[in-house]
């Protein structure tokens, strides 16, 4: 990714509280940046944490749900996948390990 579209984003982020004048809400936001910042350069996020920012720009689908409740199931609904195999197919242990004992 280049670093121009990073400087862009950060930008952006700038951008979006340019109008907040109230001094307690500029402190909290000002402490936020910093733990980004500090977590960020700690290796403390991992590189899905920071691709997050990008990802509207990658999907034109993707946007907040708008409730709570549409969230979640919309997860549940996307990650529920029945079992393609019996589930005691996937206790049983591998061939090579029977046969070693």
């Amino acid at each position: 990714m280049p670093v121009s579209n990073i400087r862009t984003k950060i930008r952006q982020e700038f951008e979006r509280h340019r109008y907040v004048s109230k001094l307690p809400t500029i402190d909290v936001l000002l402490f936020n940046s910093h733990q980004e910042y500090q977590e960020t350069l700690n290796y403390w996020k991992q590189l899905t944490h920071v691709l997050k920012y990008f990802r509207s720009e990658e999907d034109k689908t993707a946007a907040l749900p708008k409730n709570f409740i549409q969230g979640f199931l919309e997860v549940l609904t996307a990650e529920y996948r029945p079992f393609s195999q019996p589930p005691n197919a996937l206790l049983t242990p591998p061939r090579a390990v029977i046969e070693r004992s």
